[in-house]
């Protein structure tokens, strides 16, 4: 653990920037102020859902949070089922936020003077390090959500790890717009986090659609970052819209092609970063995806490869990860990536990895989504569920003929209007494995045998 017991729950000077709400600049002194109202006005409870898409009132809830003791509950999505699972699981919980939302808890507007104090006059909340201040839960991509607890010292000596490997390159103060949620540990470590202890001020939006990325980003002045993931940048590449001005983009959650982020760095005239983590451990490493294979790790941890996964070692982490990558260390804080354990396929003797092919079925003329997978019930053959509005499944099957060996061909491909991804991209292997028995045992489906 951390040797230091207390600290500062912001490390920001009062009159810095840290957010952008309803067009409005918000300093540290006035988020001090009104962090230090709210926790006064929470609810005595242990646990917290923190429901607030507006990022600024998340920041706001999740930071009143730690001042009052309680812990953040990460869920890996916001449906009614996984709160209400969830909240059985956590009884002394209560909710922020959010549609019927009971406890009635509104945050302070822009304007609102009511309960503040004069803003430079608020006392700055000091945390124990040992105190347990969010549990994140995985997205369930690879299998049923796990918990994972984040004390203070964790969270503080990550931030501080990920300021040196995301931001040595910007000596003036870097304006984040962020389309991940920051329920999700890669939009809390980027968009929460950071403007507590990093020159970064944050926007309250959370844009999805292409255009709202842009209105989002033109809404905050330069230097700016745009932090998503490869699901999101796909589609706002191949949208059209047009986007300058865009002096970074971080892209985590999956992996990403080369040659979409060179797509990207061409057409937006920007620098692509993709970051490589996980909930258990957080950021681990960076790499400039289109002019490099390897990955840069955060002096922080130390990375042991072994059969089962490979096991992540850090003083700010309060045991070892293990976790389903398979790595190949080149120096002390480099490493070429290999895969997931769950991600390698082994078909009539052949092993493939999906990542590889799904990238390949991404990048065909007219596919705007879909993901390859190994059904259950029929392992030894692969099966597609494809977003892809003007072609048929025997089209996608004669694009991927010459780039993947005959027996990686998904038979049968599945045409679907959406995916069931969650907001951060991901796709849960429950979600897609319901959907394809829904689909399978359908009348109206659309397949190639």
């Amino acid at each position: 653990m951390n040797n230091q017991r207390h600290s500062p729950i912001i490390d920001r000077n009062p009159d810095e920037i840290i957010a952008f709400r309803a067009g409005l600049e918000v300093d540290a002194a006035k988020f001090i102020s009104q962090a230090n109202a709210l926790a006064g006005r929470l609810p005595k409870h242990r646990y917290v859902f923190n429901l607030y898409s507006d990022r600024y009132e998340f920041l706001l809830g999740f930071c009143a949070a730690v001042i009052a003791g309680q812990c953040t509950l990460m869920p890996p999505n916001r449906l009614d089922k996984t709160l209400d699972e969830l909240a059985s699981e956590y009884p002394d919980s209560y909710t922020l936020g959010g549609a019927g939302n009971e406890d009635g808890l509104n945050l302070l507007q822009p304007h609102d003077s009511s309960h503040v104090t004069d803003a430079h006059d608020s006392p700055l909340p000091v945390i124990p390090a040992d105190q347990l201040c969010a549990i994140a839960f995985t997205s369930g991509s690879t299998g049923k959500p796990s918990a994972n607890l984040k004390y203070w010292h964790t969270l503080k000596q990550g931030t501080l790890g990920n300021i040196d490997l995301l931001l040595k390159r910007f000596n003036t103060r870097l304006n984040v717009v962020a389309t991940v949620p920051p329920q999700h540990m890669w939009g809390l470590e980027t968009s929460i986090l950071l403007p507590l202890f990093a020159n970064v001020a944050i926007s309250d939006r959370t844009p999805f659609y292409p255009q709202d990325i842009v209105d989002a980003i033109e809404s905050v002045p330069a230097p700016r970052a745009l932090v998503s993931s490869p699901v999101h940048l796909n589609a706002l590449e191949k949208s059209g819209v047009p986007l300058r001005g865009v002096d970074v983009i971080f892209s985590a959650t999956a992996p990403m092609s080369m040659e979409l982020a060179q797509a990207l760095e061409n057409r937006f005239d920007t620098c692509v970063l993709e970051v490589f983590g996980c909930t258990e451990s957080g950021i681990l490493a960076a790499r400039h995806t289109s002019e490099e294979t390897l990955w840069h790790l955060s002096e922080l941890f130390e990375l042991e490869p072994g059969e089962a996964g490979t096991v992540v070692k850090a003083g700010h982490l309060s045991e070892n990860v293990i976790i389903g990558d398979r790595i190949e260390k080149k120096g002390e804080y480099r490493f070429k990536w290999l895969g997931r354990h769950q991600d390698m396929i082994n078909i009539a003797g052949k092993r493939g990895s999906l990542t590889d092919l799904n990238q390949q079925l991404l990048s065909i003329n007219g596919v705007t989504d879909g993901v390859i997978f190994s059904p259950q019930h029929t392992p030894e053959r692969l099966a597609a569920l494809v977003v892809a509005p003007n072609l048929k499944p025997s089209d996608i099957i004669d694009a991927m003929k010459p780039m993947v060996d005959p027996v990686f061909l998904p038979r049968p491909v599945y045409l679907v209007p959406m995916l069931p991804r969650q907001e951060t991209g991901k796709l849960a292997n429950a979600a897609v494995m319901s959907l394809l028995d829904e689909i399978s045992g359908s009348g109206k489906r659309k397949e190639q045998s």
